[in-house]
C-alpha cells in the first residue's frame, strides 16, 4: 500500500464522488430488489465503499 498527499481540495473531490458511488449503488440495489434480482454484488460493493468513505473521513 502507498501513501499520497492530497490537498483539500483533492480531498473533498474524493469523498464526494465516493459519496455519489454510493448513492448510485444504492438507488441500483433498490432497482433491482424491485425487479426481484440478486442484488448481493452491489450489496458487497456498497460495503467497499463504506469503507473507502469512512476512511477519508479520517484523511489528513
Amino acid at each position: 500500500m502507498k501513501t499520497i498527499k492530497v490537498t483539500e481540495k483533492e480531498l473533498a473531490t474524493l469523498k464526494s464522488a465516493v459519496w455519489a458511488q454510493l448513492q448510485n449503488i444504492n438507488r441500483d440495489i433498490r432497482i433491482a430488489q424491485e425487479k426481484g434480482r440478486d442484488a448481493s454484488f452491489l450489496l458487497e460493493l456498497k460495503r467497499e465503499f463504506e469503507e473507502v468513505f469512512e476512511a477519508l473521513k479520517y484523511a489528513n
